[in-house]
């Protein structure tokens, strides 16, 4: 019986080293023509020489319209935005799902009505790189290109291991800072496989001006990104930054 036992613990071992070591090519493999509901929400708190919360929750159709080798392109398409913001003696919310009534809303309603009645072209390389997008009739600042660079981390280009990590760089143009992200493939899950992120924003010089950390919950059929969680801390220009994005699936 210990003999057994031992056998016993010996193979659950042997078998726990070997998937610990089994390597996962991580590569987009959409199901063409499918479309899939996502809700991204964005939370923003500026604290500085105009203080402000804003919260934004957009819903919207993605499906893959054509594939190669090497790229994935996506169709999406916008199907609710929500906003509310606070900016002292400023107050707006508005929801694209109801009629606006005061002027604050109508405002909103008119500066967001173009994402709205437009698609959105994003092309992907197969590692999950946004290479381009296009947003034709939305001017961009209506439009903020950095929240779907957030919705996918970039693959490696070999095929990895749990505990295994890669970098690849970060960047808000508009803040003019940029920074490196440190992902870590950290296991599968009964929704996917688990990429978790840590990053630092710098400035020009190399000086540190805030982190960055979160995870993705990446399919492990298409590898898409299903869910992911990212939060950022940044001190600009005399401004300290809070911001969370939240990307989920949605039936």
């Amino acid at each position: 019986m210990k003999r057994f036992f031992t056998s016993v613990l010996i193979a659950s071992a042997t078998l726990l080293s070997v998937q610990a070591q089994e390597k996962i090519t991580f590569k987009l493999a959409p199901e063409k023509g499918k479309v899939i509901a996502f809700e991204m929400n964005m939370k923003s708190d500026v604290e500085g020489t105009q203080n402000m919360i804003m919260d934004m929750t957009m819903k919207m159709n993605m499906s893959a319209s054509d594939l190669t080798d090497s790229t994935v392109q996506y169709q999406t398409k916008y199907t609710q935005l929500k906003t509310d913001v606070n900016a002292g003696f400023i107050s707006i919310s508005y929801d694209s799902a109801i009629e606006p009534t005061d002027p604050m809303g109508k405002t909103m309603a008119t500066q967001l009505k173009p994402l709205l009645d437009n698609t959105l072209t994003i092309t992907m390389d197969r590692r999950a790189q946004v290479i381009s997008m296009d947003f034709p009739n939305v001017p961009d600042a209506a439009f903020d290109r950095s929240s779907i660079q957030g919705m996918s981390v970039p693959y490696p280009t070999h095929p990895i291991a749990v505990g295994e990590k890669w970098e690849n760089e970060i960047a808000l143009p508009q803040l003019g800072v940029k920074g490196k992200n440190t992902n870590t493939f950290t296991g599968k899950t009964a929704d996917g496989y688990k990429i978790t992120v840590s990053g630092i924003y710098t400035d020009d010089s190399g000086k540190t001006l805030g982190t960055t950390s979160g995870y993705y919950i990446v399919d492990a059929k298409t590898f898409f990104t299903k869910a992911s969680t990212i939060s950022t801390e940044l001190e600009v220009q005399g401004n300290k930054i809070k911001s969370s994005m939240e990307l989920k699936e949605i039936q």
